[in-house]
Order: C-alpha cells, then structure tokens, then sequence
C-alpha cells in the first residue's frame, strides 16, 4: 500500500514515423494502460496521442488525448486476457461512441459511462477528445459494491452531476496529480478508489451507496455540498445530513479534523470574507457579513476574531496602502 507509479508517453506520425508504426506504438501503450485492441485512425495526415497513466497498486487512472481514432477489442483479445477489469470513461473534452453488449453509448463531454472488460467492444471519438479513464479488477469492483455482473449498468452514459460529479473529480483529480504528488495521493487515497468505483456503480443504478459512512466518498460529498452552501445564512446541520444522505452522527464524524460541521462552515465563511476584503476594502463590513453567510454583524466580527485573532477592521487596517507586508 502506498506505492504508485506515474508515466506519460506520446505517439505522433512524422516524416521518420510512419503511422503503421505510430499506431503500433500507440496499441502497444493502450493494451498495458487500458486493455489490448486493435486501433486505427479516423483522420487521414499527421496523427497524435498523449497518455498520462498512473498505477495504484491494482488499479490504473489514464488521462488520454488523442487524434479521431477507432477502438476494437475483440472476442479473440477477450478471450486471450488473463485478467476482467471494470473500465470508467470519463469524457472530458469531445465526444465518445462505444457499443457493447448490444448498447450505443453515445457519451458527451461532462459524461462516464462503465465497460466490462471481458466483453468485445468498438468505440470510436472526435478528433482531440480528452478522457479520464479508470481501469480497476472487476471482482474487487463487484465486492464492494455488492452486486453481481449482469447488474452492472454497462454502455450507459450518464452526466457528471450532483453525487457522480464528486466520484468523477475524484477520478480526473487524480489522473491530473504532477509526478511527485502520485505517491503521496498513494499513501492516503489508495485504498479508497474501488470504494469510489462502487459508490460510481451503485449510483448509476439507484441504489445506496453501502460505503462506510466515514469513507473519502462521503467527505467529498459533505464538502462538496457545503462549497455551494456556506453562504447560506439558514443553513443547518439537519439540512446537510440530509442533503448527503447520512444521519447527524455520521455528519458529526465525517467533519471531527474540522472541529465540526459549524466549525467548518464558520472557517469557510470567514475564508469568503477575507477574500471579499481583499477584493474590496471599501466595501461596508455589515455588507461584507451579509455576503459571507452569518445571520448577524455579531456573529461575524466573533467569528472572524477566533479565526483569524483580528477584527474585520483590524484585518482591513492592515489592507490599507503603505502598510508593511501589504
């Protein structure tokens, strides 16, 4: 546990490569990133393709860019694998068309849609399409997620939104971590990305999430809805635990390294302030609390004090020009 690897590679044609060999090249990238399959190119002239893979121990995050290109695994290459893996596409940029087990999935930018390995599969995408795809062991996928395979809601696009949107920038956040953060991310996220899988499957077919209520899945949903609500004066613990789905309790753990759920929200709006001031040291600092989410003037200047162990008005004090360290 803790260990992770991160490589990148680019395929072009050029005058010394022919696009035979670049293609050869590329096959030979994608069969150990994704799976093997026979690839061609849908443009006619130059042709290129960007990989950047990151491997966690069983499970690999590739983010892809590549010219239009046309993708055939087939029934003889499924049959040759020795292992079945849940594979994620996550459309970034241009558009994505994958048929298998007799279903088109037609998948936008801002959509993911699951494939099962041990299937034949064609796919076919728009020149210069960028994608996020996940690659992790089928069995360890449909443990966690306590289904069996044919309730896998497979060629079946659907939109990065609301709890599928935490799942999938959970996923291109990764496939976008710089080298030297890939084993760092290791050491503490790992263990969590067949959780997100099966949280990811399980959401796609409406059914409950059984992740352990303090798992990251559930911490990013808090955050994630707290992001959009803070500055929401009428915003109440009762209300966020609903919204994700989990009881008080399990709200209260989830935000313990926060100092709590309030302690968070508070650090949040008083972080908001702060940049308000920032921005504009003119501006009222009734006006400024109002904007920042806290129901009372009292309220702010309290809050800001234990945050920050300055006033509002010390704070901009130190804003003014000519003031040392402005």
């Amino acid at each position: 546990m803790g260990n992770a690897a991160t490589a990148s590679a680019e395929v072009c044609s050029s005058s010394d490569t022919s696009a035979r060999e670049a293609f050869e090249q590329w096959e030979a990238i994608i069969a150990d990133t994704v799976v093997p399959a026979t690839i061609e190119p849908l443009v006619t002239g130059h042709w290129r393709g960007e990989v950047t893979v990151s491997q966690f121990d069983r499970s690999m995050i590739t983010r892809m860019r590549a010219s239009a290109q046309r993708v055939v695994r087939t029934k003889r290459q499924v049959e040759q694998a020795s292992a079945e893996f849940l594979l994620v596409n996550i459309v970034v940029e241009g558009a994505n068309w994958t048929e298998q087990n007799g279903q088109l999935a037609d998948s936008p930018a801002g959509s993911i849609v699951f494939f099962d390995s041990a299937r034949p599969l064609e796919s076919r995408t728009t020149d210069d399409a960028i994608s996020t795809i996940v690659r992790a062991p089928m069995n360890l996928v449909l443990e966690h997620a306590g289904l069996i395979r044919d309730e896998l809601p497979l060629a079946t696009p659907l939109p990065t939104t609301g709890a599928l949107g935490v799942v999938a920038g959970f996923f291109r956040g990764l496939a976008e971590l710089p080298p030297e953060e890939t084993t760092r991310a290791a050491t503490v996220l790992e263990s969590e990305i067949a959780g997100m899988l099966s949280s990811a499957v399980l959401l796609a077919t409406g059914n409950t999430s059984p992740a352990p209520s303090d798992s990251l899945f559930n911490r990013q949903q808090v955050l994630a809805y707290l992001r959009k609500r803070y500055t929401d004066p009428e915003l109440t613990v009762d209300e966020v635990a609903h919204a994700c789905l989990v009881s008080r309790r399990t709200l209260y753990r989830l935000c313990e390294g926060f100092g709590g759920p309030a302690a968070l929200v508070r650090r949040m709006r008083v972080e908001h302030a702060r940049r308000l001031l920032r921005a504009d040291p003119a501006r009222p600092l009734a006006a400024i609390a109002a904007a920042s989410g806290f129901a009372t003037d009292r309220h702010f200047y309290r809050a800001f004090r234990e945050e920050t162990g300055f006033t509002p008005g010390q704070f901009r004090a130190q804003l003014a020009p000519g003031t040392p360290g402005h």
